[in-house]
């Protein structure tokens, strides 16, 4: 909620999933830097007319059949068997997929977002739109009255590096959008230890390089997703989630 200033916005990271509050009346900014929140902003950019969100995989092939959508997803960062193509943002940059929709499926990301269908405003955030986002949450949180919560999805529900750093340079953004606007924040110490990490790599693609998800990525040779999602702040776009069945995302407008 707001601070003791008519003017203040609370930012708060929950940098496990599991330390997220679902029912706190706030503007929710879900991250799962590699690579499901890179993915989404990603599809949206070269012009994917619908995200749909599936769990289980079973459900997501009939979304799929009924919809005839692309499958897009991984189980610990493979694509399943049936699907169209991995969770790799790079592949789907490069893929002719403009006007199809698509169904994601993901280990963790989409776990995240089913938990917070119920919220109002459920953004996907990630180094690529830390700008935009964080300016977008900014203006959601102040006209409602409410904080930000940043989410980390980490990997079956354990801490990750990579998200960790994204959601630091996010906090920052918004911070700085917000005392565009003449707002006041005030950071939980979860917030100030994810700009503080951030902060401590000289750049992100280190960061990036640095963390087990990075790791791994190296080891199915998929690397080159990895300078990918370390861009930060080149892309306008922001994602936000609809509840309903299905769930499914579709780009914030301005």
């Amino acid at each position: 909620m707001l601070g003791e200033s008519e003017h203040s916005m609370d930012i708060d990271v929950a940098l496990v999933p599991q330390a997220a509050r679902p029912d706190d009346p706030a503007v929710f900014i879900v991250v799962d830097e590699i690579r499901a929140s890179t993915t989404i902003t990603t599809l949206l950019d070269i012009g994917c007319s619908d995200i749909f969100i599936e769990g289980a995989l079973v459900a997501a092939r009939r979304r799929g059949r009924e919809t005839g959508s692309i499958l897009v997803g991984e189980r610990h960062l493979r694509r399943p068997a049936g699907f169209d193509f991995a969770n790799s943002p790079m592949v789907l940059a490069r893929a002719g997929v403009h006007g199809r929709s698509a169904v994601l499926s993901t280990t963790n990301g989409t776990a995240i977002l089913k938990m917070l269908r119920r919220s109002e405003h459920v953004l996907v955030g990630c180094l690529r739109n830390a700008q935009t986002c964080g300016g977008a949450a900014v203006r959601l949180a102040e006209a409602q009255g409410v904080g930000i919560r940043v989410v980390c999805a980490g990997r079956l529900r354990r801490f990750v590096l990579e998200d960790a750093v994204a959601a630091g340079v996010i906090v920052s953004r918004i911070v700085e959008a917000a005392a565009a606007r003449g707002i006041d924040t005030s950071l939980t110490d979860a917030a100030r230890v994810a700009v503080r990490l951030s902060d401590a790599y000289p750049d992100t693609l280190t960061a990036l390089l640095d963390s087990d998800g990075g790791r791994v990525l190296r080891e199915i040779g998929q690397e080159e997703d990895i300078p990918f999602c370390a861009e930060v702040d080149v892309t306008d776009t922001v994602p936000i989630l609809r509840d309903g069945d299905p769930m499914r995302i579709e780009r914030l407008q301005a």
